[in-house]
């Protein structure tokens, strides 16, 4: 059988694999430790690959608590997650492909550092497509480690999500560290994208709630019918009416 994972190099010290094509997950390498941000699908040992990249001791960071990010965890000692999320994470994790159980998850919250020896990542909390959605500002790299949380193809339609005012709160209140990091690092895609990105993702926010979801289509995806706001092809925010 193919393997799932590909690894790509994105500097010395940070790797991107991706879990084929579905979601991503980061390996960052300090001097002394080596952070995995997010872990995938579960469907293959995540830890003996990441031993492919590095042989540190490893922590576990997971962005938010949705499935396939999270799978992988079960390979793992522990993990991180925000507290907001704890429960969205044992509901997805009862549905693991594999039936394996979940490794212990830890709390982690907004203004945490984590010390990985001559390199640190930053804990930002950015509630939005779940509530306990984090970002890992790696001030280094210049890169923001943005999970689901500021992504091409966002989810706001959840029962987990804000409401998009809220969502448009939470990055608004990124503006104090934008010049610390020049590019977005998301949970799907391998190539990152500059940082100013963010500021397109503010003016669809407000284009909805201005025109109050008028003019938006419908989309159907596997949990129902929602509202699709294009920001450009193949790039856009999904939402419910309950979100304006």
């Amino acid at each position: 059988m193919k393997r799932r994972a590909v690894l790509h190099s994105l500097t010395p010290e940070i790797t991107c694999i991706d879990d084929a094509g579905e979601s991503v997950c980061y390996v960052v390498r300090g001097k002394e430790r080596a952070a995995v941000i997010d872990t995938v699908n579960g469907h293959e040992d995540l830890k003996a690959i990441v031993r492919e990249i590095t042989d540190l001791p490893l922590i576990v960071l997971n962005t938010h608590g949705h499935c396939d990010h999270i799978w992988g965890n079960a390979y793992f000692d522990e993990a991180y997650l925000h507290p907001a999320d704890m429960d969205l994470y044992k509901a997805h994790f009862a549905n693991h492909p594999l039936h394996l159980p979940s490794c212990p998850v830890r709390p982690i919250e907004a203004g945490e550092t984590v010390d990985l020896g001559g390199r640190t990542l930053e804990v930002v909390h950015i509630p939005g497509h779940t509530r306990g959605s984090i970002a890992l500002l790696d001030r280094q790299a210049g890169y923001l480690f943005s999970g689901d949380a500021i992504n091409g193809q966002l989810w706001m339609q959840l029962g987990e999500s804000t409401k998009l005012a809220d969502y448009l709160e939470s990055l608004n209140a990124l503006d104090p560290i934008r010049p610390a990091f020049t590019e977005l690092h998301t949970g799907h895609n391998v190539e990152g994208v500059p940082a100013a990105y963010i500021d397109e993702m503010k003016a669809s926010i407000r284009a909805i709630l201005a025109a109050n979801g008028a003019g938006d289509d419908d989309f159907a995806w596997f949990g129902g019918t929602a509202k699709r706001h294009y920001m450009r092809p193949d790039t856009w925010v999904l939402y419910t009416p309950d979100k304006l």
